[in-house]
């Protein structure tokens, strides 16, 4: 999710659970904790093509977790050191797992064993950023504005939570609808995957893999409705599309992608341009290019290169 819902959850858990015992500073230490898986973010200074596929890998970790941990909960003893170690980590830790299960629930998924395991499951539940989860989540805060409620912040936090798992449980829901409705219009055969839409739980978009490319529907779980938007050519067992795939940027590429669209076309002076981008990032609500898209050079021998013209935003 994005920093501000990640930050609001910190907020409500702190306010809810710890400040009651623990004072003010059990909601500063929340809203901190609840960004520091985050710290993997910083690849993305580098500049480096590559680096999205280290989003969410060494600070999601569940091998890593502990040492940032460790180190957040030092930091934090240095700055309140009348305050219980073993409170500190504790109130880290729960942030830390609300942050990594926002991250779950949306498509871009989570290396939860990294480095060992360079999967990323993911539960695509809702949209990276979710307007209905900022509000809830914003809602007791607003209400500071009126004098009478904020003696009972706490009490609206813990209501909001509430609130928060009932919306997710709705989307969860919305989903498995999505894919029946899916299953039904295409008849199930292949793979089929569906991803949240923006501004709402109520828009899916479903993909289908079919023998020659992609079929893509934006699928209605409030009208019951599944229409076609895209039909794409996949060109992704062309010998150059192979090739690119072999590379070994090209492999880790495809732990990273769910749904590899492939586009090969011939240069001029020989050779081919193999470009792929994920449809899982592909709106059919917001009108953008989709990011993360990569071309490789591919010699009329064969043989690919590391990919150079790079679209990732």
């Amino acid at each position: 999710m994005d920093p501000v819902t990640h930050t609001l959850l910190g907020l409500a858990v702190g306010e809810a659970f710890f400040r009651p015992r623990l004072g003010r500073r059990a909601v500063t230490v929340s809203a901190w904790a609840a960004n520091l898986p985050d710290i993997d973010a910083l690849v993305l200074l580098t500049g480096d093509p590559g680096a999205v596929m280290l989003r969410r890998s060494f600070g999601h970790s569940l091998v890593l977790l502990p040492l940032w941990i460790a180190a957040l909960t030092w930091i934090f003893k240095k700055k309140y050191d009348d305050m219980d170690a073993r409170d500190l980590a504790t109130i880290i830790a729960v942030n830390c797992a609300g942050h990594l299960f926002l991250d779950l629930i949306n498509s871009f998924g989570v290396q939860l064993f990294w480095p060992f395991s360079l999967m990323r499951p993911e539960l695509a539940t809702i949209f990276i950023v979710d307007l209905a989860l900022v509000g809830f989540l914003a809602a007791p805060h607003l209400a500071r504005l009126k004098g009478s409620w904020r003696p009972h912040l706490g009490e609206l936090c813990q209501t909001a939570l509430v609130a928060v798992a009932f919306y997710l449980a709705m989307a969860f829901s919305a989903r498995q609808y999505a894919l029946s409705l899916l299953a039904r219009e295409t008849g199930g055969k292949g793979f089929q995957y569906a991803f949240p839409e923006p501004l709402g739980a109520h828009r899916w978009r479903g993909v289908v893999k079919e023998k020659d490319g992609w079929k893509v529907y934006l699928v209605d779980v409030g009208r019951g409705t599944v229409e076609p938007r895209l039909t794409l050519a996949d060109d992704g067992d062309s010998p150059p599309a192979l090739a690119a795939r072999r590379t070994p940027f090209g492999e880790r590429l495809m732990t990273f992608f769910k749904a590899p669209a492939w586009t090969v076309t011939p240069k001029p002076g020989g050779g081919w341009t193999a470009s792929v981008y994920d449809l899982r990032f592909v709106s059919l609500v917001l009108p953008r290019p989709a990011p993360f898209e990569y071309e490789f050079p591919v010699a009329a021998g064969g043989s690919a290169a590391e990919p150079r013209g790079v679209r990732i935003w």
